[in-house]
């Protein structure tokens, strides 16, 4: 997890994608891994994605840990 003294703009996930340039094509561009592949920063919507793709008991313990985080947060 990221640290809770990190701005937004610090705070960042990353997703693996096709990279965009050579489109997988593995061209071996400068910009992505040799098959294809690059990181890029998550949106917020490929986050919230993701935890929906998640099955209810993970989900659940990742939401779990989002409330506790919260409740310490507004305690301190």
């Amino acid at each position: 997890m990221g640290d809770p003294t990190q701005s937004d703009e610090e705070s960042v996930l990353y997703v693996k994608t096709t990279c965009m340039v050579c489109r997988n094509q593995q061209y071996n561009c400068p910009y992505c891994d040799g098959e294809g592949q690059n990181y890029v920063e998550a949106a917020d919507k490929t986050v919230a994605r993701w935890i929906r793709g998640l099955s209810n008991e993970r989900r659940d313990d990742i939401m779990g840990y989002m409330r506790k985080v919260q409740r310490n947060e507004e305690n301190n």
